[in-house]
């Protein structure tokens, strides 16, 4: 049961990442009107562009998070991220060109990049045992409900108000969550809890052992990367330039996608203790390997909605079961750097992918980066077999073939 000032912690984390998620997807969901438009973006290309550059940034800053932060005044790093996004989107608006439209969104990423490494380790910090799925799988629900709000609204907003709208509304909203965030936290941590911070802050941090900790995950996180990079960035585009939907369509069916994985990610915590973290993972991306290809090759629209609900359900069940495992790996003082590592991967594949997306969209049309995400969504999912074939992860109760023996 989770009371007193855990509870308080996680409700801040929760804050921080609902409007921290859902800022992150605010200029992608007003790309296909930027483009039909021709303002500011011209092409699929410029869209890959502005994302690889943005998550290039987001790399060497979230690096650089994951030395600095350690376990200690992690609300305050929360709302330096909210500061810092808040004052972006406002810049934002008076973007008169490409370029400056690119370099307003750098600052937009240095902002969101915080988040990770620090708002998981403070929960890894926080929770340890039988309620770490439980709470790992709450703050997770919360971001899924930033992005979900702001799929559902920046569509409708832009659409009938303009592109600026929705930007200067997030913005304010991020301001606000600076003040409301820091309240939520304030005095959770007793001084017997400070003197434990302090003393891990005096423990090297071993890079190595961070990266040792979670490596058997990093097709996973490469995946999730990819996964989440291409649907917010793409998906829009298919629903409205292949399927014919108009942009608040559009953002219904994204609010659709996004339900389903809230109301998943906040019972991931119940399957994981019914059914094991391994077991559905498994199940897990098997769902996604089948979806990705009825995206990038069915036409009807039904099977389409009834697909992204599907693709909700099971790909936000992979985050907090990665980051759970991950989490009973890594030793507790070397927790920030890993969760900034593992967010790192997940950043390389997205820019990666979201790049290579562009590129891909423009020669073969906006499907095909679907088909390449149902490909190497089954190349994950035999490498998560394997694993728990040969015992390279604990996976009580999921023993899909007989293991081969200790490696």
């Amino acid at each position: 049961m989770i009371t007193g000032g855990r509870r308080r912690i996680l409700a801040s984390v929760s804050l921080f990442h609902a409007c921290n998620d859902g800022s992150g997807v605010v200029l992608p969901a007003i790309f296909p009107l930027l483009y039909t438009q021709g303002t500011l973006i011209r092409s699929y290309s410029d869209i890959g562009t502005t994302i690889l550059v943005g998550l290039i940034v987001s790399v060497v800053f979230q690096a650089w998070v994951g030395w600095a932060a350690r376990p200690r005044h992690s609300g305050y790093w929360l709302a330096l991220d909210a500061l810092i996004v808040g004052i972006s989107f406002v810049l934002l608006t008076g973007a008169a060109s490409f370029w400056m439209l690119m370099i307003y969104f750098v600052g937009v990423r240095l902002g969101t990049s915080i988040f990770h490494p620090v708002g998981i380790s403070w929960i890894s910090h926080t929770f340890a045992g039988e309620d770490l799925d439980h709470a790992m799988g709450f703050q997770s629900a919360f971001g899924n409900i930033g992005v979900l709000v702001a799929f559902a609204s920046t569509g409708f907003i832009a659409q009938h108000a303009g592109w600026k709208v929705p930007l200067f509304a997030w913005g304010a909203v991020n301001l606000a969550v600076v003040a409301a965030g820091l309240l939520l936290a304030r005095g959770t941590t007793d001084r017997q809890e400070r003197e434990r911070q302090k003393l891990h802050e005096r423990e090297p941090v071993s890079w190595v052992a961070a990266f040792l900790g979670f490596r058997s995950f990093i097709p996973m996180m490469v995946l999730g990367g990819f996964a989440w990079g291409v649907t917010i960035n793409y998906a829009p585009s298919l629903l409205n330039h292949r399927l014919g939907l108009s942009m608040s369509a559009t953002g219904v069916v994204m609010g659709l996608w996004m339900c389903a994985g809230t109301i998943s990610a906040f019972f991931y915590g119940k399957l994981a203790e019914r059914f094991s973290r391994a077991r559905a993972l498994v199940w897990a991306y098997a769902v996604v390997s089948i979806v990705s290809f009825v995206f990038g090759l069915s036409g009807n629209i039904p099977l389409t909605f009834a697909a992204f609900a599907l693709y909700g359900i099971a790909i936000f069940i992979t985050y907090p079961a990665n980051l759970s495992f991950i989490s009973s790996t890594v030793e507790p003082r070397n927790r920030t750097a890993a969760f900034s590592l593992a967010s790192n991967v997940m950043i390389i594949g997205n820019s990666i992918f979201s790049y290579f997306s562009g590129r891909i969209s423009d020669a073969f049309g906006i499907h095909a980066p679907f088909i390449l995400l149902g490909v190497c969504s089954v190349l994950v999912l035999g490498h998560l077999v394997w694993m728990i074939a040969t015992g390279r992860i604990e996976a009580p109760g999921c023993r899909i073939i007989p293991r081969l023996g200790p490696h």
